[in-house]
């Protein structure tokens, strides 16, 4: 009971600051380019230090990748690199490192000034008004994630690169860093999807403002036809990655994940859905490209979470697409005009999605979400 309470607190404490933060410096709606920097920097620096200097007992597979690093330290290259379980850019990563450093803390540093330099310049890039973001990344437990699996961690920050390419139109560049990333995760490879999803399917009708609807309906279909050949699909891709094997076997397949998974796929749609009901949105011609990849990848997140609720593990696909999810919505509600509807909406998920962590952190679903009470390396 101590430790749930603890727990809470700490959790809360973390919320706290960064909604005062975004309060202080008007990070929840658009911002000028030289505020919203010193506004990142502060926001995001607690949370890199707690990725890069936690205890091994923060995260299911931290303490894998520190005894990773301890053994790779008796490895060849060649050695290394024929390592089956882990991604040859990962074995490689980690080789690099132990030969700049002995600490095994090492690994959780690198990974963590990596992922928090990524992504601050992707939101200084991208995201007119970072504040409800980086709030509901905390509350919504995104940053938790990051302190576990690391691989798709690094693999996520070199995403974001590929995010830029992608919006820019650079197919060749485009897959070039999406192949990049999947030497990290190979679950990155789920992002050459963003590219026929943006640019195959056209949104309104030539000479019109009438909007085409056939994105949508062809992820409904996709949601159907996914769970009815769910176990195929699953032993079919674990034919060609065997080494995801032990995922079935384990944590990430039991039912224990459901209730969040669950309260992902409620989340996930109101989030989607609420503001543009606030609006009355006519889905105008004038929708930016980075408006269109954001709605699309927060519909694609959630389709993949209807999935993930028969077979937990594939909420490794949602990962990659969540954190975009998040975005979309921040950018939603900053463009609400200012007034109560801006206020309402930001008041309200801030509170809601404090609720959501608080019963993901005190009833421990999945059961790998040990992040609070938090500890210390030192």
């Amino acid at each position: 009971m101590e430790e749930s309470v603890l727990a809470t607190v700490e959790f809360l404490g973390l919320v706290g600051y960064e909604v005062l933060i975004a309060y202080a410096m008007k990070a929840f709606w658009p911002m000028n380019q030289k505020k919203k920097i010193i506004y990142l920097f502060w926001a995001l620096l607690p949370l890199a230090l707690m990725t890069m200097f936690h205890s091994e007992s923060i995260g299911n597979d931290t303490q894998a990748y520190t005894e990773l690093f301890d053994a790779v330290c008796n490895m060849t290259l060649k050695q290394a690199l024929s390592n089956g379980r882990f991604e040859k850019g990962y074995m490689l990563f980690t080789y690099v490192l132990t030969r700049l450093f002995s600490s095994r803390q090492c690994v959780l540093i690198a990974e963590g000034a990596i992922v928090y330099l990524s992504l601050a310049r992707w939101l200084n890039k991208w995201c007119k008004a970072p504040g409800l973001f980086v709030c509901l990344i905390v509350e919504m437990l995104e940053i938790d994630g990051w302190m576990s699996i690391q691989r798709q961690a690094l693999a996520m920050a070199i995403l974001f690169f590929a995010y830029d390419v992608l919006i820019e139109k650079k197919l060749l560049r485009f897959v070039v860093l999406v192949i990049l990333a999947a030497q990290f995760h190979a679950v990155a490879y789920v992002f050459l999807l963003t590219w026929p999803m943006l640019w195959w399917f056209e949104e309104h009708r030539v000479n019109s403002l009438k909007k085409k609807w056939k994105f949508e309906r062809l992820m409904a279909v996709c949601a159907v036809g996914i769970v009815l050949l769910m176990w195929p699909m699953i032993n079919f891709l674990l034919r060609i990655f065997p080494k995801y094997q032990y995922y079935v076997a384990g944590a990430y397949m039991d039912g224990q994940a459901r209730l969040a998974i669950v309260l992902k796929i409620i989340v996930y749609a109101l989030m989607l859905m609420v503001p543009r009901w606030i609006k009355n949105q006519k889905w105008e011609a004038g929708q930016s490209v980075v408006e269109l990849s954001l709605y699309r990848m927060a519909l694609v997140n959630i389709v993949i979470l209807i999935a993930a609720n028969q077979a937990t593990i594939l909420t490794r696909f949602s990962g990659i697409f969540s954190v975009y999810a998040v975005a979309e919505f921040s950018e939603q509600a900053s463009k609400l005009k200012r007034g109560k509807n801006r206020k309402i909406v930001t008041v309200a998920a801030l509170i809601l999605f404090a609720l959501y962590g608080v019963i993901i952190t005190i009833y421990r679903t999945p059961e790998w979400q040990t992040t609070y009470p938090f500890e210390w390396c030192f």
